[in-house]
């Protein structure tokens, strides 16, 4: 086998073990995701300084649906 056969073959072999399109689709995912997260957290922040007491009883039901949704380490 010539050197530049195995040159292309090596080159042919990377293409395809890469991500090729999947790395392009993955990173406007996962910048979608992140700011879709920055717009809820920009949107609580607001709530929480037009309504406090509003966000203070939410704040205390996620606090109490996570407790009980969570792992259950005392058994009866």
């Amino acid at each position: 086998m010539s050197d530049r056969q195995e040159i292309d073959q090596l080159k042919s072999r990377l293409q395809w073990e890469q991500a090729g399109p999947l790395a392009g689709l993955s990173s406007q995912a996962a910048d979608a995701l992140i700011a879709r997260l920055w717009a809820l957290v920009e949107w609580l922040r607001g709530q929480g300084e037009e309504r406090p007491l509003t966000s203070v009883l939410l704040a205390f039901q996620i606090g109490f649906a996570s407790g009980r949704w969570g792992p259950h380490s005392a058994k009866r």
